[in-house]
């Protein structure tokens, strides 16, 4: 009997003792593998996810170049008040705007329009009048500010 009990209180000793103290440091390893996880991930998606739009970015202006001759350059204006001009000369209506652009741009190769709009003219105006002129055979459309317009249309 004496052996009996020596050999559970054996037992209770290995089973039962306290063992190592509690570790209060943080264990790092988890969270190296997680991290490593995440930035193969990001690796990976990164190059995907790139998204761009293609633009024409415009041509550095050369100061040596003369500008392009008066009466190449179309500019359409429409003022505060609605009224329509090309290169200064009024337009009565949209229906003799249509037509007019229709027989410059019968002739010509460079199908450029440029637009100037005044700051309080109308939205719809403006829109309207770039559809007419799509519409006569403009494949290009400008819009350009008020101190380029009067650089171009300057009659020398």
């Amino acid at each position: 009997m004496e052996q009996a009990r020596v050999k559970k209180k054996k037992h209770e000793e290995v089973h039962y003792s306290a063992g190592p103290a509690t570790v209060s440091d943080i264990n790092i390893t988890p969270m190296i593998d997680i991290l490593l996880v995440l930035l193969i991930i990001f690796m990976l998606v990164t190059p995907t996810a790139q998204k761009g739009v293609d633009i024409a970015l415009p041509k550095d202006a050369n100061p040596n170049q003369p500008p392009p001759p008066p009466g190449m350059v179309l500019v359409m204006e429409i003022s505060e008040t609605g009224s329509i001009s090309i290169n200064r000369v009024p337009i009565a209506s949209l229906h003799e705007l249509d037509q007019k652009l229709r027989d410059i741009f019968q002739t010509r190769s460079d199908k450029t329009l440029f637009v100037k709009g005044a700051t309080k003219s109308l939205y719809g105006k403006v829109v309207e009048a770039m559809d007419i002129a799509r519409g006569a055979g403009v494949e290009r459309v400008g819009l350009i500010s008020d101190t380029a317009a009067a650089a171009v249309t300057e009659q020398p």
